[in-house]
């Protein structure tokens, strides 16, 4: 979209009949900090996500990767879930899911954590190597963002409201519209 905001559409495998679960978008440090506070409660940092090594970019060049990585670091995403898959959802149900991100070591499930690594033929361990110079956002991560960690978890709501009708729809069925 521009140099300050990306939107990234999440799949559940990189294969042929991939499944689109998400949706990322991704903001830089400054459009992050003109939100309002409240809407800031709704995103979360990348820098733990980048530095860990946990976040990658199957098939870029390593050099390519760590260019995108060095930006990545400085960001915040707001990531919806539409597809709970691993429930075993056969179609999208429900309402969307406000997701979190990684903030820490020990937050991976390590069985997931191996399967990801074998599957892309990646090392987490070494990705974190090549990335300990990358720097987090330069204000530091703002207190609002990544509000689980003060164990403040954020749902949506479905709420039924009045809906107001002009002249001219109210003599159609739904079958004429």
């Amino acid at each position: 979209m521009s140099e300050d905001v990306h939107q990234c559409l999440i799949f559940d495998t990189p294969k042929k009949d991939a499944r689109l679960i998400g949706i990322e978008y991704i903001v830089t440090e400054k459009v992050f900090l003109s939100l309002p506070e409240d809407e800031k409660r709704l995103w979360h940092s990348h820098e733990y996500e980048v530095k860990s090594g946990v976040l990658f970019m199957p098939g870029l060049p390593s050099v390519a990767e760590k260019a995108q990585m060095k930006h990545l670091a400085k960001t915040y995403g707001k990531v919806f879930h539409f597809w709970q898959i691993d429930k075993g959802d056969t179609i999208p149900l429900g309402l969307p899911q406000l997701m979190m991100a990684l903030t820490a070591d020990g937050q991976l499930n390590p069985q997931l954590g191996k399967d990801v690594e074998e599957r892309f033929h990646i090392s987490f361990a070494e990705n974190r190597k090549q990335r300990a110079d990358l720097e987090g956002p330069d204000k530091g991560i703002h207190p609002s963002a990544n509000p689980w960690l003060q164990g403040k978890g954020l749902v949506p709501e479905v709420l039924e409201v009045e809906c107001v009708r002009n002249a001219a729809d109210s003599s159609q069925t739904s079958s004429e519209l």
